[in-house]
């Protein structure tokens, strides 16, 4: 895995979260938070599972990843559709490359 800054790892970490708190399902008619009644569906955060280096997969459930992973497992977070998987943190980092690339986007230690 190549090696990458704290600073593009944060913002892998941070991008991945907005991403993941987006779902939202219209068929989830229950109570949320304060028991108030959310019949028109419930956003909520979709897991990402991170590989970890004994071979087993982790699901994070929480707003980011945790800075106590290790690089090569937070890239290796994807989101499981079924049979499928979506490679999310490798998609964002190839977004973020195209940024730098196409539209001069920094990313640097502060």
């Amino acid at each position: 895995m190549k090696g990458i800054s704290s600073a593009r790892r944060q913002l892998l970490v941070d991008l991945e979260g907005i991403i993941g708190r987006e779902c939202y399902n219209a068929s989830i008619q229950n109570y949320g938070p304060g028991g108030v009644r959310e019949a028109a569906g419930r956003s909520f955060r979709y897991p990402i599972t991170l590989r970890l280096p004994d071979g087993e997969r982790q699901k994070v459930r929480a707003e980011t990843v945790s800075n106590s992973f290790a690089v090569d497992t937070v890239m290796s977070g994807y989101y499981a559709f079924g049979a499928n998987q979506l490679d999310i943190i490798v998609a964002i980092d190839k977004v973020i490359s195209y940024l730098e690339i196409h539209h001069g986007l920094v990313v640097d230690e502060h």
